[in-house]
């Protein structure tokens, strides 16, 4: 389902093996996985994240934070554990109450140890004392969790459906929340009534910044973002990827053109978007050579720079 990658050269593997079980070299890992290897890619632990995983976040201190779920015959209840470098858990928040229709799927991690999970929540649940959705009706929710798993805060975007692709972290601690909704979706007083791909930001105290609506193109899989180390956001959905200032100022868009077109009839998806340390965006995705039943498709990587 996805990896990350510690300052150490460490490297966390996640991902989802209900039918068949996989082996990394210490032993079978079954259902929702977590494993860490060293950097020269030798298994070193192996944990499982509840009965499924969708996000990790590699931290600092060559721990990880881990976004997973746990099934029971009544819900399917969201999990964020903590593990600290040797694979222990440090802290467990359960998001018990959590009713069909949710699906809390992104996490990142702030330069501070800040865990920030952002999806979709039915409810009530209540965090730490506080409860969200508490009417009942659903709708996205943005949590930040300290390095001790306290809830530091939360924001709500009550009563939207749809499905958030991906959350970061600038280095300031700005949190740019990406994905696609159905039905009104106010932020900060602004609102996009017409549904479709977004993208919206908060200070690292979690207050409400700016909203907007990116170009995908013709084909889109799921809208994602990444902040920049030098504080514009950038997002990225179908072919195209937008760039946005720290105030929300449209900066441009560039389109991604498909390579090696055997077939002359080409589309392209990016999927995942992630700010490169000194300058530019690493996009992947994938292209598909072809159309109708005689098609390939491949992954791609590219280095965007601004």
């Amino acid at each position: 389902m996805a990896g990350s990658t510690g300052t150490d050269g460490a490297v966390f593997l996640s991902g989802n093996a209900f039918l068949y079980s996989a082996d990394f070299g210490l032993g079978e890992a079954q259902d929702g996985f977590l494993v860490k290897f060293t950097q020269a890619g030798e298994p070193e632990w192996q944990r499982r994240v509840g009965q499924k995983v969708y996000a990790v976040a590699a931290d600092a201190a060559g721990g990880v934070v881990a976004l997973g779920e746990e099934w029971t015959t009544e819900a399917h209840t969201p999990q964020l554990v903590r593990y600290a470098a040797d694979g222990t858990a440090s802290w467990t928040k359960t998001f018990d109450g959590a009713r069909e229709g949710t699906l809390l799927s992104a996490v990142a991690l702030s330069g501070t140890g800040t865990s920030v999970v952002a999806g979709r929540l039915v409810g009530p649940v209540t965090v730490d004392g506080r409860t969200f959705d508490a009417r009942g009706t659903g709708g996205f929710v943005v949590l930040a969790f300290g390095a001790d798993g306290a809830l530091a805060w939360g924001r709500e975007v009550p009563g939207v459906n749809g499905r958030v692709g991906s959350v970061s972290v600038g280095a300031d601690g700005t949190v740019a929340v990406a994905g696609e909704s159905v039905g009104l979706l106010v932020w900060n007083g602004v609102a996009l009534d017409e549904g479709g791909p977004f993208v919206l930001t908060a200070t690292a105290d979690g207050q409400e910044r700016w909203v907007k609506q990116p170009t995908c193109g013709a084909t889109s899989v799921g809208t994602v973002a990444a902040v920049e180390p030098a504080g514009p956001v950038a997002t990225a959905c179908g072919n195209t990827v937008t760039r946005y200032a720290a105030d929300g100022a449209l900066l441009g868009t560039k389109s991604l053109a498909p390579e090696a077109c055997e077939s002359g009839t080409c589309s392209l998806a990016a999927t995942t978007l992630v700010a490169a340390p000194e300058s530019g965006l690493v996009v992947s995705g994938w292209q598909r050579d072809g159309a109708g039943d005689t098609w390939n498709q491949d992954a791609f990587l590219r280095l965007v720079t601004p």
